[in-house]
């Protein structure tokens, strides 16, 4: 008799545990729903699609540009390599403000870019200030030479040789007197009196060693001859190949694992498409890289004129609006690539979401003091930090609307949901 009442009792108090437990779980399996069903929405509303594993490999390329893309000999002075600010184990980067060029006193003046996904279709424009692009339609290319441009190019056989805009791109920063060129009276390469023929010693250079050659013969079996079109459709293969990101939480949740998430990241990307506002500028299935934006970033480092100022797009276009202007960066695995804006001004994300909620107030409140420590470790002399009132002025009044009236709001929570999407969601595994 006592045994029996007491298993009844035990069973009817598992049975209410249960009963308690599945109250307790019922709201969060609702809340994991509702998160699912929102940010579902977003993404047809925006037209989200997960990034594609590149196709079409060619082996022969891929060994010729990575062996190009690590060689010191593609610069004038034969001491740096793409990859010295490049560097695939920095995450494409080379994790400082601004990069260090062609000697050690040597400070370029915009931030190393991550080359993640470079090769997508949705990328019209290369560079912080989008001075090149390329129409695949038309097969136009628009860059700072000349020669290159317009329906008929003069070097025709250079632009049929590249094939895309990241090929393009790939010649631009070997023949920067800055980057990897070196000072002119330095080398033949940098007393070359035009782009054409800083190329042409360049490939020159390149060619004269037999297993470069080899490896040219390998990866362009018809071609006749070779120019500087060929090597950067070489480094162009490697790095779309090498830099391809396509397997970030982020783009498995679009591919339909919705446990690709957690809560906290889902909420993040709601934040991300809604108050955040992020959706105005990282637009398309990179988030970002399409369009152009004066975000009120502060300067720091040499600039591009002799008050140390740079004006971003407006060089490129000479049209006012564009005045301070950069192209906002694609966010695939952006917890990797700090610092971050156009000048490397901020060294963390969190820096940065508070700098968009701060409005363009931010740019008179900055604190540079994180700075010193490259200033005498890396750079050897204080940067440059611009405070004069009339041009953080000018800088405010071009302002997006979005900071000129703080228009981006948001709670504790928010701000923490929209890191961890950031962090966490767009970071492909591969490149951790």
């Amino acid at each position: 008799m006592y045994q029996t009442e007491f298993s009844y009792k035990g069973r009817v108090m598992r049975i209410a545990t249960m009963l308690m437990l599945m109250v307790c779980l019922a709201p969060f399996k609702a809340i994991a729903n509702d998160l699912d069903r929102e940010l579902q929405h977003y993404i047809q509303q925006f037209k989200y699609k997960a990034i594609e594993a590149p196709k079409g490999a060619n082996q022969n390329k891929y060994i010729l540009g990575k062996r190009l893309f690590f060689d010191n000999n593609l610069s004038g002075n034969k001491n740096v390599s793409c990859s010295t600010c490049h560097d695939p184990n920095k995450a494409s980067g080379d994790a400082l403000p601004l990069p260090v060029g062609v000697t050690a006193k040597t400070i370029v003046p915009r931030n190393s870019p991550a080359l993640f996904n470079l090769d997508h279709p949705e990328l019209k424009f290369m560079f912080w200030d989008g001075r090149l692009s390329y129409d695949s339609v038309g097969d136009v290319y628009t860059t700072p030479s000349a020669v290159l441009n317009g329906d008929y190019p003069e070097r025709m056989d250079i632009t049929e040789a590249l094939g895309s805009a990241l090929a393009a791109q790939a010649i631009f920063p070997i023949i920067s007197h800055d980057e990897m060129r070196g000072a002119k009276g330095t080398n033949p390469v940098a007393d070359a009196d035009t782009d054409e023929q800083a190329w042409k010693l360049l490939i020159d250079r390149i060619l004269a060693i037999d297993e470069y050659k080899e490896l040219f013969r390998k990866a362009y079996p018809d071609a006749d001859q070779f120019n500087i079109g060929h090597l950067g459709n070489a480094l162009a293969e490697f790095q779309r190949l090498e830099f391809a990101s396509y397997n970030t939480p982020w783009d498995r949740y679009i591919r339909g694992d919705l446990n690709a998430l957690s809560s906290s990241e889902k909420r993040g990307a709601i934040v991300f498409n809604t108050v955040g506002r992020c959706t105005t500028c990282h637009t398309g299935s990179l988030l970002g890289g399409i369009e152009f934006a004066n975000v009120a970033s502060p300067q720091v480092g040499p600039g591009k004129d002799i008050h140390h100022n740079d004006e971003g797009r407006f060089y490129v276009t000479n049209r006012e609006r564009d005045r301070y202007q950069f192209r906002t960066p694609p966010l695939r695995n952006v917890a990797l690539t700090a610092p971050y804006f156009h000048s490397g001004v901020y060294k963390s994300l969190s820096d940065v979401i508070e700098h968009y909620t701060k409005g363009v107030d931010a740019v008179d409140s900055y604190d540079s003091s994180w700075l010193s420590l490259l200033e005498n470790n890396t750079y050897g002399v204080r940067l440059f930090v611009e405070t004069n009132p009339y041009r953080l002025f000018r800088k405010k009044e071009d302002a997006h609307n979005l900071l000129k009236h703080r228009m981006i709001r948001l709670s504790a929570q928010q701000k923490s949901d929209l890191l961890k999407f950031l962090e966490t969601s767009l970071t492909d595994p591969k490149f951790k």
